[in-house]
């Protein structure tokens, strides 16, 4: 009776072993879709397209992107955790997923339980630019004319509880002043009124800032990365002037349901690490101003750490400052 359980038992391991090799050999059978909670675009959009061809090809199988659009993300990232699991729907998200929990408390998923990140994407980062008649031209003075008397400084953002405006709540309590916080639409018409001189600050992308900035239509003060940008080497980062807390980046990354099988992610990673070296996306991914991450980030278990991480300091940000949207 024990040696007939034994085999029986073999048996049973040695299936679930050859249903777990088959699953993962059969992955590639049909296309890969990846789920994207914005319209075209957007830059989530932008860093599933560039990938897209490259990880099909590691894949054997077609990719492609569906734009899913609507409350900030939250409907193309339930769908996703709530999905099957089989590998063949991914979502690209980005930094804004680690606001949900804290933005949204009545969430019908849990974003650190029923989604698994397959690896981080790229990172980026952002620029405190002032209007071209602010009286100010560094950090020091800037930081003067703001604790300075009169009316708070006007600090455009591109809405409430985005990454714009939760990294603005951080600087200017780093810098022990008030602002004014002028919400707007996306980045782009904040950047906008700035250079038409309505509001006095704005935190922008470096990809967005830098022509203005070389224009001399934008002043710049500081900058998030952990060194000098390139396009502007004159630019000190936050950590030079003091203010290291202050050099977060805005990251991308592709995630999966929590239930799908580790053979299957394990080869979404691997496919996805091998993507991010296709010389096309290193070039087109240059081009907008984002990186990718070290190795050790790059991993299933690296990259889940990272964002939930960024989850829990999030959280405390949107708490302390008492963060609401409407829902």
């Amino acid at each position: 009776m024990i040696s007939r359980r034994r085999c029986v038992l073999v048996l049973a391991l040695l299936g679930g072993v050859a249903t777990s090799g088959a699953y993962a050999q059969d992955f590639s059978k049909q296309p890969i879709t990846i789920v994207v909670g914005a319209s075209a675009g957007g830059s989530a959009d932008t860093s599933a397209r560039t990938i897209a061809d490259a990880l099909g090809a590691r894949l054997g199988t077609q990719v492609v992107i569906e734009n899913v659009p609507g409350a900030g993300g939250l409907t193309a990232t339930a769908r996703v955790a709530r999905g099957q699991g089989d590998g063949h729907v991914l979502l690209m998200q980005q930094t804004g997923l680690a606001t949900l929990p804290a933005l949204y408390p009545k969430l019908q998923f849990d974003v650190a339980r029923d989604l698994t990140a397959v690896g981080m994407v790229n990172i980026s980062y952002s620029m405190i630019v002032g209007r071209r008649s602010l009286p100010v031209n560094d950090m020091q003075e800037l930081a003067a004319w703001m604790r300075g008397p009169g009316a708070p400084a006007k600090f455009a953002h591109p809405g409430v509880g985005s990454f714009g405006h939760l990294t603005t709540l951080l600087f200017a309590k780093s810098l022990q002043a008030q602002v004014d916080l002028i919400p707007y639409r996306g980045i782009s018409p904040a950047i906008n009124d700035l250079v038409g001189e309505h509001v006095d600050l704005a935190s922008g992308n470096a990809v967005l800032v830098l022509p203005l900035i070389k224009e001399g239509t934008l002043k710049p003060y500081a900058f998030s990365g952990t060194k000098r940008h390139p396009g502007a080497p004159g630019v000190p980062t936050f950590g030079e002037i003091g203010y290291p807390d202050l050099s977060r980046p805005f990251w991308h990354a592709l995630f999966a349901p929590a239930k799908t099988p580790r053979p299957v992610l394990d080869r979404l990673n691997a496919a996805l690490r091998e993507a991010l070296t296709d010389s096309r996306v290193v070039r087109a991914y240059g081009e907008m101003d984002l990186e990718t991450l070290p190795a050790e980030q790059m991993s299933i278990e690296g990259a889940n750490a990272y964002v939930h991480g960024e989850i829990d300091r999030w959280t405390k940000v949107i708490r302390e400052n008492n963060v609401q949207i409407e829902q």
